[in-house]
């Protein structure tokens, strides 16, 4: 007699690891379901970029309808003290740039008047005409 405990092997079939599939089995699968990329029975009809592009751009537009209603976030402490001494520093800058300019017009004003003092030619006076006397022929 056989053991209670144990399995008869000829009760229980045979584990096969792969079943065997036909060519026609095969086709009718790909006819119900329809040729899929990922399993590569298919081409690609659009380059890969364009998948990923598209489907970035539904990620984004999903994810811009979600909070584009949201106010914006309150600035702390922190950030405002940021903002302000950039702000400052930029003002800082600015005043500098303006008073560098000033001092180069300044010395370029200078050198020019300077210039012009050295090269200034004593222009001749002008002589005035001498009046032309007219001679009245009748009274001689």
């Amino acid at each position: 007699m056989a053991d209670e405990g144990s399995i008869d092997d000829t009760s229980a079939p045979p584990i096969r690891l792969m079943n065997f599939v036909s060519e026609h089995q095969l086709e009718e699968s790909r006819k119900s379901r329809g040729s899929r990329v990922d399993d590569g029975t298919a081409q690609r009809d659009r380059s890969l970029f364009e998948i990923l592009k598209e489907n970035k751009d539904k990620k984004d537009a999903e994810f811009n309808e979600r909070f584009k209603h949201r106010p914006p976030k309150a600035l702390d402490e922190d950030e405002t003290e940021f903002l302000d001494n950039l702000e400052m520093s930029r003002k800082e800058y600015e005043q500098q740039v303006a008073n560098e300019e000033a001092q180069e017009l300044q010395r370029f004003q200078a050198a020019v008047a300077a210039q012009a003092q050295s090269t200034v030619v004593s222009e001749p006076k002008e002589i005035p005409p001498v009046p032309k006397v007219q001679v009245d022929l009748n009274s001689r």
